[in-house]
């Protein structure tokens, strides 16, 4: 994947704004969690969004995630020179 500097700035800023939100709404659901004792709702939701949101989720898990793209981005050859 050839992108243009720019594109990869823009794309990953996407990428971090779209972890941002994510990493709140688990804030939110982790409020409903603490509050509900629903153990149940943090295994299969919250701890799932966990991973997808980063790497820094403490699980043993290879599944992709924002980070890997932000990273996938980052290796990617720039277009410029053309």
């Amino acid at each position: 994947m050839n992108l243009k500097t720019s594109d990869k700035e823009a794309l990953i800023d996407l990428l971090h704004e779209a972890q941002d939100h994510l990493n709140y709404a688990i804030n939110l659901l982790d409020d409903y969690v603490r509050q509900t004792n629903d153990i149940h709702a943090e295994a299969c939701l919250v701890d799932h969004l966990r991973i997808f949101a980063g790497s820094d989720h403490g699980f043993l898990s290879s599944d992709l995630n924002i980070d890997d793209l932000i990273e996938q981005l980052d290796e990617t050859e720039d277009d410029e020179e053309e």
